[in-house]
């Protein structure tokens, strides 16, 4: 059976990751979802927490930063 909050959740953290959402996006999707009862409060604290600690992937051609 589908789970439109796996679905939801899996899409944002991806789409995030490879920079088709800002950071502020995703957050404003996620509380969508969970104002209209698609995801619940654990699944969108889950998708901030991501987004909060994890950075999108870097654009192809571009360096990662040195530490």
């Amino acid at each position: 059976m589908f789970n439109i909050q796996e679905f939801i959740e899996e899409n944002l953290t991806e789409g995030y990751l490879n920079h088709a959402f800002f950071k502020n996006q995703v957050k404003i999707f996620a509380l969508n979802y969970l104002n209209r009862g698609q995801i619940e409060q654990e699944c969108f604290d889950r998708i901030n927490k991501f987004v909060e600690e994890n950075e999108p992937y870097p654009e192809e051609g571009e360096e990662e930063p040195e530490e």
